[in-house]
């Protein structure tokens, strides 16, 4: 049996599960129904499949250069002369001469098993099982104690999932989206993604001395402005219904982030996750 349609029979056994939609103060204005997508069985090694392959997705192939080491000319002097028979650089006058040259084990040798750019790193993905484990992510988002489990810091008052009235997509000012986060009970944590942590190890000259925590993650159906308003918010991002990923809902191949849902995102979510496979 597919998981699509062990979510269905969850769905139809379990019945409707109805959810406060919030305003803008964080104030409870009407409830909506729960998709069924909500109702996935949480499978945590569904999503760490999925994030491990569409991850490969984004990688650059690299290699070395195909002529690293191969500048010299070089032969070997063989057996006899109580020396290594290693190739050697042919060369008179220079420091170079009769050095070692095209050995791994040479200064200015040929890379030993270098990177090479021809190696297959894009994991391909079913897209039946892509898109059950996107529901299983999505699913992860409405428990609580999965929540948790990632370090977000949630009153325990709030509802999950966290639904918002569409007026969210309309906030143009990084003021604004900070005023609305605070106002639900995430005080807490947009203290804790403002905290930022020096990296062990050589990133730290390598562009990337700083860690940060991953923050609420905001659904959206289309942007009126809070993408850019939200985007100088340390550890909150926003991405619309149509590019939602695993990668966006389990960093780190871990489920359970923390998601607020606009009420026509949520409205939308079975079309685009069970539309044509149900």
């Amino acid at each position: 049996m597919s998981l699509l349609v062990e979510l269905l029979m969850n769905a139809s056994r379990v019945g409707e599960r109805r959810v406060p939609v919030l305003d803008l103060a964080g104030n409870r204005v009407s409830e909506i129904t729960l998709p069924k997508t909500f109702l996935a069985p949480l499978r945590e090694d569904l999503v760490w499949r999925a994030f491990i392959h569409l991850q490969t997705h984004v990688l650059q192939p690299k290699g070395t250069f195909k002529g690293s080491g191969h500048k010299y000319s070089v032969e070997s002097l063989g057996a006899g002369y109580g020396v290594a028979r290693v190739s050697r650089i042919r060369a008179h006058g220079t420091g170079k001469a009769m050095a070692g040259g095209m050995i791994n084990s040479a200064v200015g040798g040929r890379p030993g098993h270098p990177p090479v750019p021809e190696k297959k790193i894009h994991k391909d993905l079913n897209e039946k099982e892509k898109r059950a484990a996107l529901a299983v992510a999505i699913a992860f988002t409405a428990d609580r104690e999965a929540v948790k489990a990632r370090g977000h810091k949630i009153p325990e008052d709030l509802p999950l999932p966290i639904v918002v009235d569409d007026a969210l997509q309309s906030i143009a000012k990084t003021r604004g989206v900070r005023e609305f986060l605070e106002k639900i009970g995430l005080g807490e944590e947009l203290k804790r993604c403002s905290k930022k942590k020096v990296r062990a190890g050589k990133g730290k000259r390598r562009g990337r001395r700083y860690k940060r925590r991953v923050g609420p993650l905001i659904v959206i159906l289309e942007d009126r402005g809070i993408e850019e308003a939200a985007e100088n918010i340390p550890g909150v991002e926003v991405v619309k219904l149509k590019d939602l990923s695993v990668l966006h809902l389990a960093p780190g191949a871990k489920p359970g982030r923390l998601t607020i849902w606009t009420r026509s995102a949520l409205e939308k979510l079975d079309e685009r996750i069970l539309g044509g496979l149900a």
